[in-house]
């Protein structure tokens, strides 16, 4: 049987990017993007969907009868009712750990540059030079901080937040880890509350769930250092962001990095564009993950996971038949 195959976002992919075909029988249609009111368009026929963004809800899913698999080009699986697939037997798919690396590098670059802060210095020769800063012998403008010897807290226990580990250790930093509400034990771990009040670099890995969601709230940024840093490239509903953006105006935090937000994609009205012209703030649009490198294990892994579907459910039919 063959399966017909949509992907219904190829613009998250990079110019560099080679999507490898599915080694099944198949027919495959592709879009540029799939707006909420298209999912039904665009996948009326699939039996597999391949997205890298695109929300897939219980809304679209039970007008989709033919739909038998999702392949999701991400870690997490919070844009699809995954409950609604597992009692309609739709088979979802994720490909964990393709961002070890690039995301723990994006994260240990922004907190490398709040603490360093070589592009704010960048920025400010650029006012030298158009004579709109002062020409002088030594700039004070921006703190520098060292690394060495900073403790990080790390929220998250999955392969990007080992490996961001690994990367800080190897700076010297001192790294440890929430324990789960007491549910991970270890020499390395503590609890949040701990750790808020004794952590210099606050990093969010951690999916959002139910749990994680405003776990970093008013009360909890209250209890940091004010030169502590929030970096965070795990997903952006685990930080309050009316509470975040309070307490760096305030002065009561030394350095904020986002790479997620809690609406995506990041829109020109939010808030947190409050902050943007401050040299302690850095705000990117959810790309910590898109080196071409990551992007492209990515891919093959998504694809990859496609044929491996179709050859479990063509060797359960050859069973059933035999």
């Amino acid at each position: 049987m063959s399966e017909h195959i949509v992907f219904l976002d190829d613009e998250g992919l990079a110019a560099s990017t080679r999507l490898k075909s599915p080694d099944c029988e198949h027919t495959w249609s592709q879009f540029a993007y799939t707006h909420p009111d298209q999912v039904l368009e665009h996948l009326k026929d699939a039996t597999v969907a391949l997205t890298c963004s695109v929300p897939l809800r219980e809304e679209h899913l039970r007008e989709l009868p033919k739909l038998k698999m999702i392949s999701l080009a991400l870690t997490g699986r919070d844009i699809v009712d995954v409950g609604y697939c597992d009692a309609h037997g739709i088979e979802v798919s994720s490909v964990p750990g393709y961002a070890a690396n690039t995301v723990a590098e994006h994260s240990m670059a922004m907190m490398l540059e709040l603490f360093r802060r070589p592009a704010a210095f960048s920025r400010l020769m650029r006012k030298v030079h158009a004579g709109q800063a002062e020409y002088k012998n030594i700039y004070f403008d921006h703190r520098i901080r060292d690394v060495r010897g900073k403790q990080m807290a790390i929220i998250g226990s999955g392969p990007i937040a080992l490996r961001l580990a690994e990367l800080a250790r190897t700076f010297g930093m001192e790294v440890l880890f929430e324990d789960r509400g007491g549910k991970r034990p270890g020499p390395d771990c503590r609890s949040l509350e701990s750790l808020l009040k004794s952590c210099d670099v606050l990093s969010i890995n951690a999916p959002l769930t139910p749990e994680t969601h405003n776990m970093i709230d008013a009360e909890k940024l209250a209890l940091m250092k004010a030169d502590a840093l929030v970096i965070n490239t795990g997903r952006g509903g685990i930080v309050n962001e009316a509470a975040l953006i309070n307490a760096l105006q305030n002065g009561r935090l030394g350095g904020v990095a986002l790479d997620v937000v809690e609406v995506e994609p990041l829109h020109p009205s939010n808030p947190l564009f409050q902050l943007i012209d401050r040299d302690d703030f850095i705000l990117n649009p959810h790309i910590a993950w898109s080196s071409e490198d990551a992007m492209q294990q990515l891919m093959d892994r998504a694809v990859d996971n496609i044929t491996d579907f179709v050859a479990r459910q063509t060797h359960v039919k050859g069973i059933r038949t035999a």
